[in-house]
């Protein structure tokens, strides 16, 4: 069900967490030295290059020398700058966007049995075209339903700019 993907998910994280505290400042440094040196490994057909410089035009970001840049970065970065991110981020504060979407019954669990001519599973609803929203489930007591997107965002603190390219 969707609460146990939300679950595990929830469980690697803290799982992750720990993981991070309790690397040594050694190993981290490795781990970010084997970045550096992946980064800084130079294309090995020009498909690569122009990958990565295309990428930056469908994004309209324009940035072709971000290696460089994240390079010059991770040369700075601590382990401490990454434990405080990750405490920043999954602390009591922290927001989770969870999306369910539940297809031909009722509840997550109901299954039908029902079956078009073509094979297909028919939906015991007949032919829809708009959402139905159920109630959360008792294991999400603490979920808030958004369903007006934009009065929602108009609340958050900071909300970045998204280009949608299709």
């Amino acid at each position: 069900s969707s609460e146990v993907v939300d679950k595990k998910i929830e469980e690697f994280l803290v799982s992750f967490g720990d993981k991070i505290e309790n690397l040594t400042e050694d190993a981290f440094k490795t781990q970010v030295k084997a970045l550096i040196k992946l980064k800084e490994c130079e294309d090995t057909h020009l498909g690569e290059e122009v990958d990565r410089n295309w990428a930056e035009v469908l994004t309209q970001q324009y940035l072709f020398d971000r290696l460089e840049h994240e390079i010059e970065v991770l040369r700075t970065f601590s382990k401490e700058d990454m434990t405080r991110w990750f405490q920043t981020h999954r602390g009591s504060d922290r927001k989770v966007l969870s999306v369910h979407v539940v297809g031909f019954g009722e509840k997550e669990t109901d299954v039908t049995s029902s079956q078009t001519p073509s094979g297909e599973p028919e939906s015991s609803y007949g032919d829809l075209t708009h959402l139905i929203f159920l109630p959360a489930s008792p294991l999400m007591g603490h979920a808030v339903q958004i369903s007006d997107i934009r009065s929602f965002t108009s609340t958050l603190k900071l909300l970045p700019y998204h280009k949608i390219i299709q």
